[in-house]
């Protein structure tokens, strides 16, 4: 499938349990959408305003895609609506077109893109401001960089000997060889995923460092520090996802 990407949209999180995994990401400090309402989110500001910047949640058989924002689509219409604090009803309708490879992912549009940008979702504890990458580990980066940036009609650019970046927008995908990604990410000791490529992680802007990391320790959740004051929680901590904090102050 080839479409013309404007920017990733979100990362969609298939698991058994949507729940147990939203309140791990509670305790690291995420402000999610009601409970009871499928997908549960992780809402950021996005960079445009017609262009969300989330995760979601949804109950079904393990898988982690990349969900593309493209202008013109024809698909599943999804229906989502949620409460707010306030009694407000809030409607959102995504456009969603069918997973493709080589790396999963799939093409959508939004109808209300607002719904996810309302301001008592987009503030986190943790200070989290939106995601700004998604982790892939592949035996060949150059090679499915180039099959993805064909599909998206996006930008590549070998970063160097091991990592691979395409951008469509404000968030990147960065693919790393396994010896790269295990070597970048040895303070977590960063595990190589049996299948590949697969997405092993994100990257999430946040304010600064120090006030994460005390949420962290009041939560016992376990993390390391990396250059840049960058703050990264293993793996095993968030169902094989890692996240990496990286401050902006």
């Amino acid at each position: 499938m080839k479409v013309t990407a404007r920017d990733i949209d979100h990362l969609s999180i298939a698991t058994p349990d949507p729940e147990a995994l939203a309140i791990k990401l509670q305790q690291i400090g995420f402000n999610l959408t009601p409970a009871g309402v499928e997908p549960r989110c992780i809402c950021f500001q996005p960079a445009e305003d017609d262009i969300p910047n989330y995760v979601e949640l949804i109950e079904a058989d393990v898988r982690v895609a990349v969900a593309v924002n493209v202008t013109e689509l024809e698909g599943e219409v999804r229906e989502h609506s949620w409460e707010t604090d306030d009694g407000y009803e809030v409607e959102a309708e995504v456009i969603a077109g069918e997973i493709d490879g080589p790396l999963p992912w799939f093409p959508v549009r939004h109808q209300m893109p607002e719904a996810f940008m309302e301001p008592e979702w987009i503030v986190h504890p943790n200070g989290a401001l939106g995601m700004l990458a998604v982790h892939v580990v592949a035996d060949d980066p150059p090679e499915t960089a180039k099959a993805l940036g064909e599909q998206w009609g996006a930008i590549t650019e070998d970063l160097f000997d091991g990592c691979t970046m395409i951008q469509t927008g404000a968030v990147e995908i960065l693919i790393w060889s396994p010896s790269a990604y295990q070597t970048e990410y040895q303070s977590v000791e960063a595990m190589v995923p049996e299948h590949r490529p697969m997405i092993v992680g994100i990257a999430i802007a946040v304010e600064r460092s120090r006030p994460l990391q005390a949420l962290l320790r009041a939560n016992n959740v376990p993390f390391a520090l990396t250059e840049g004051d960058r703050v990264v929680i293993p793996a095993e901590q968030i169902d094989g996802l890692m996240i990496e904090f990286m401050p902006q102050t």
